[in-house]
């Protein structure tokens, strides 16, 4: 294997990862503060891709405009489904919350199909040409989403880390019910939290929005990804979420290229497996009560 082959290589996977990365933060973030599977993520995605379509090819409005609107609009919805649907099932049997998210997952694809259609569609980029060193092409579009997809999410751990409401929403997932004690509205957080990781869902579904097909189906594959980084980075953790996103770039990057996509899905799932025999919480995961 040469060396620009191998750099290559390396910067796809790093694209991808984090792509990847970004899908599975808003994950991570959801169950951490609600300790709910949210199997309806991917589809957050799909409708997050959508509304930037509609937005530049319909109506010909801004791209970096239609991406804040896609944003917004997921953030809405997911907030909406968290007061509407999953607060009444908070702290009773998991499984009607699992019920009411894969429910989700079908009415909102399924709904998708009849307002969308399945023909294939796609948005425009909005940059062209690339970047040639070494014998590597890099194409602009692509430095772009890596560039705005790590931004995004250095800015969530900024909010996290560094803001009175990222405090809160890190305290009710520690431990709610001290939050609670403290005078923090940990229903409030919920809803907030829903809404933050539904919206950086339809962020990375933008993103992406230039590189794939659009099609109502979009999110199963997103929701497989996403899933599969947060538990090998660990559930509820962001830079669990930030580095398996990588390693699962890099995999998928290196195996499809050396010798098939196929292989790649089975080469993600032994490293799965691998991680949680030595660390059964993932790699920067904790156990959960």
């Amino acid at each position: 294997m040469s060396i620009p082959e191998l750099l290559q290589m390396t910067l796809t996977g790093i694209n991808l990862g984090v792509m990847y990365a970004l899908i599975a933060v808003g994950l991570t973030l959801i169950f951490g503060v609600m300790r709910i599977i949210q199997y309806a993520h991917g589809e957050m995605y799909m409708l997050g891709a959508f509304v930037l379509y509609y937005w530049t090819e319909k109506f010909a409005m801004p791209y970096w405009l239609g991406i804040l609107a896609s944003f917004i609009v997921i953030f809405a919805l997911g907030a909406v489904l968290q007061i509407v649907l999953f607060r009444p099932l908070q702290g009773k049997n998991i499984l009607n919350s699992l019920a009411v998210s894969l429910g989700l997952v079908f009415i909102i694809s399924s709904t998708g199909q009849i307002f969308f259609g399945t023909t294939v569609k796609g948005i425009d980029s909005v940059v062209t040409g690339g970047l040639v060193f070494g014998g590597v092409y890099f194409s602009y579009e692509r430095l772009m989403i890596t560039v705005v997809a790590t931004i995004i999410i250095f800015s969530l751990w900024v909010f996290l880390k560094k803001t009175k409401m990222g405090t809160a929403i890190r305290a009710v997932s520690e431990d709610p019910d001290a939050a609670a004690l403290q005078g923090i509205r940990t229903q409030r957080i919920h809803w907030l939290a829903f809404g933050l990781g539904s919206g950086l869902a339809a962020v990375a579904g933008c993103l992406m929005g230039t590189l794939l097909s659009i099609v109502p189906s979009m999110g199963f594959l997103a929701t497989i990804k996403a899933f599969m980084i947060v538990i090998m980075g660990g559930l509820g953790s962001v830079p669990g979420a930030v580095i398996g996103g990588l390693m699962l770039g890099m995999i998928d990057s290196v195996v499809t290229t050396t010798i098939a996509a196929d292989v790649a899905i089975i080469v993600s799932f032994v490293v799965i497996f691998l991680v949680l025999v030595f660390k059964p919480t993932g790699l920067f995961g904790q156990k959960w009560d």
